[in-house]
């Protein structure tokens, strides 16, 4: 009898581990269906989050159902095994990247204030849509569309260090020299314009600099599409730059310009007789933000801050960082937006009214280069909506993802918190510079009258050449 009781125990367990392991990979097969749009609409992402995971699950489901102790015991204990150490290598993962997660949110130890406290004016790094909305904003030319003039402004705290920048007049990450000549570049972008976690002089904007053009930085992190079409009509006309270039980053900026669009003071961007105010005109919002973000700074970033965000414990649940590290991480599938290609109009509109010529930059996601299996199929759905929109206004694209494919180690093109390491932003600068010189006689056919200097731009041509 107690034989039996025993056998008959542990087949209750081998039946409780099959199971288990059956409902979460059917779990998170009924979350791709629900959100099919998303995770089931495309060939990649239907075969990864719906087809696999489906028939495993049911497989194991079956067994665990119908098979004989003699089966699901085995299953059981591997499938349950497996998964266990899945978690176990996710869990590894993520306490190994809580110092980078840390590091981007701006926490400060002892030692960092005391680096910080000799600045009178600093602040900490913000998104500009949050600060507009907390700051109660309702029409174009109040929007804040600029960080804060002359702050020193936090980008990142890796351990012993605060990298910061000064914040030019206008509030972007430049010198206040740029001004002081006529502008060839404008970088329009999110924190890989703005120079996430580089030091002083190693953003894109400075390696181009030190390439010939003189070029002006108007990255904010978090900033997207819609948000920098707004600071060119603010900025441009009055900066009248010869090249203008917007960096649209693989990761975000669909999703940025998704939820721009419901604020209809940045939606109003759009329209063809859009008043963007001047850069005075948003004083009132730039008092109200900086008050907001001194009541924020006053408590500390801490652990339950990075729980309390909603990616984070779906990105363990879906074993996002194993997944990357085996090159099976597929990003969600982009819907439609008529509105981009609408937005790419009006910079381009806007650009060309003073003669000047209007580019759009493709940055893709480190998760294309990473893993043992890496693949571009699943990114380029994407890919294809930006550059048939950019070919369909007849604007040029200096799209990086073949220049990185190509490279020999692309992986290390990207920091450990997926922005451009030194050498990435170097190796865009190049491209940039390369790309406008080459591009200069189809421009003009095209109507773009300005002028990209080529010997300010090859005036170090021996330095594009040797990379260093």
């Amino acid at each position: 009898m107690p034989e039996t009781e025993d056998h008959q125990g542990k087949s209750r367990l081998s039946f409780a581990a099959c199971m288990l392991v059956a409902f979460y990979l059917l779990g998170s097969t009924l979350y791709a269906l629900l959100h099919f749009d998303h995770y089931a609409s495309a060939t990649p992402q239907f075969l990864r989050y719906v087809l696999v995971p489906g028939l495993l699950g049911m497989g194991i489901l079956a067994i665990a159902l119908f098979a004989r102790p003699r089966w699901t015991r085995p299953v059981g204990i591997y499938s349950v095994s497996l998964l266990a150490g899945l978690f176990l290598f996710e869990g590894f993962l993520t306490a190994r990247q809580l110092s980078v997660h840390f590091t981007m949110l701006g926490r400060l130890d002892e030692d960092q204030r005391a680096m910080l406290s000799h600045e009178d004016d600093f602040i900490r790094g913000f998104t500009l849509r949050r600060l507009n909305i907390l700051a109660g904003v309702d029409s174009l030319p109040e929007t804040m569309l600029a960080g804060f003039p002359g702050s020193t402004t936090l980008l990142c705290t890796p351990p012993g260090q605060v990298i910061t920048y000064k914040a030019d007049r206008y509030g972007f990450n430049n010198p206040n020299t740029v001004y002081d000549a006529p502008i060839d570049v404008l970088l329009l972008g999110d924190s890989f314009v703005e120079g996430f976690c580089l030091k002083p002089g190693d953003d894109l904007a400075s390696q181009l600099r030190r390439r010939g053009p003189n070029t002006v930085s108007m990255g904010i992190r978090g900033n997207g599409p819609l948000i920098e079409l707004a600071t060119l009509g603010r900025y441009g006309p009055l900066l009248r730059p010869r090249n203008v270039v917007m960096a649209f980053f693989e990761g975000n900026d669909w999703e940025n310009l998704e939820y721009s669009l419901m604020q209809p003071w940045l939606r109003a961007a759009l329209r063809p007789n859009a008043r963007f105010g001047a850069p005075s005109g948003a004083t009132e919002t730039v008092d109200k933000a900086r008050a907001i973000l001194e009541r924020i700074d006053e408590d500390e970033v801490t652990m339950a801050d990075l729980v309390a965000q909603k990616s984070f414990l779906r990105n363990f649940a879906a074993l996002q960082m194993t997944g990357t590290s085996l090159g099976l991480l597929y990003p969600k599938i982009s819907g439609d937006i008529p509105e981009f290609r609408q937005t790419l109009r009006r910079a381009r509109e806007i650009a060309e009214s003073w003669g000047g010529c209007f580019s759009l930059m493709y940055i893709p996601r480190i998760d294309r280069y990473v893993g043992l299996f890496p693949s571009d199929a699943a990114f380029d759905d994407l890919r294809a909506k930006v550059l048939d929109a950019a070919a369909l206004e007849g604007i040029d694209v200096i799209d990086l993802s073949p220049v990185l494919r190509n490279h020999p180690t692309p992986a290390q093109m990207y920091a450990p918190d997926a922005h451009f390491s030194r050498a990435g932003a170097m190796l865009a600068a190049e491209t940039i510079a390369r790309s406008l010189e080459a591009g200069q006689s189809l421009r003009k056919s095209r109507g773009c009258t300005a002028e990209t200097p080529s010997a300010r731009i090859f005036s170090h041509a021996g330095h594009l050449e040797s990379g260093r």
